[in-house]
């Protein structure tokens, strides 16, 4: 009982002391804002998407412009009217090594839309966008994974698909764009997890 007691403390604890980090996609044209982020595990990262369309993919830092090898996120497509979209995208931290991501809207990773969380002095933003222009084309999964879709001022967030490849891929996102402001939660919120963790104990 007492170590039920002291795991439930912990979960608790740990969710309290979560940050929650805000990056706007496309406020400011084909950036993100911040663009560089430093976050500790357990962290919750919050994509916040901007008029015309844009997404956040994970991807690998020696490939640019293309899906991590081994699990990652894909937002799927965003598409905003004007002002900041109902729906955020939000991905739980669950490693303090360097995280790089970008738009997958054709031609955005190319033209310098991407961002890294905790990048270090071997991996850095300025290498993979010099890398990224030389890139021929984008390429974004074919369905989203990884994170969780959910209304703008909600908790929580989904942790990184943890399976060895994600969802099929396409160039330039084949038919995810231009269709409203993305699919539903594929992941359990992190709240959730935790609350149904301490009940069993």
């Amino acid at each position: 009982m007492h170590t039920s007691t002291l795991i439930s403390f912990a979960a608790i604890t740990a969710l309290a002391t979560a940050a929650k980090i805000e990056i706007a996609v496309g406020k400011d044209g084909l950036v993100f804002s911040p663009s560089s982020v430093t976050a500790a595990m357990g962290d919750v990262i919050e994509y916040q998407f901007f008029p015309p369309t844009h997404s956040v993919i994970m991807g690998d830092f020696n490939n640019p412009c293309m899906p991590a090898a081994t699990g990652g996120f894909f937002s799927g497509g965003f598409t905003t009217s004007n002002g900041q979209n109902s729906n955020v995208f939000q991905v739980t931290v669950n490693t303090t090594d360097p995280i790089f991501f970008y738009c997958g809207f054709p031609t955005h990773c190319e033209s310098g839309m991407s961002g890294v969380i905790n990048a270090n002095s071997s991996q850095t933003l300025a290498a993979y966008q010099s890398k990224a222009s030389t890139v021929a084309n984008t390429v974004a999964p074919s369905a989203p994974f990884g994170g969780q879709i959910v209304p703008a001022g909600s908790s929580g967030g989904g942790a990184m698909n943890p399976s060895p490849t994600p969802p099929g891929s396409s160039s330039g996102g084949g038919g995810l764009y231009g269709t409203g402001s993305g699919a539903g939660a594929l992941v359990v919120p992190l709240v959730g997890a935790i609350v149904a963790a301490v009940l069993m104990l």
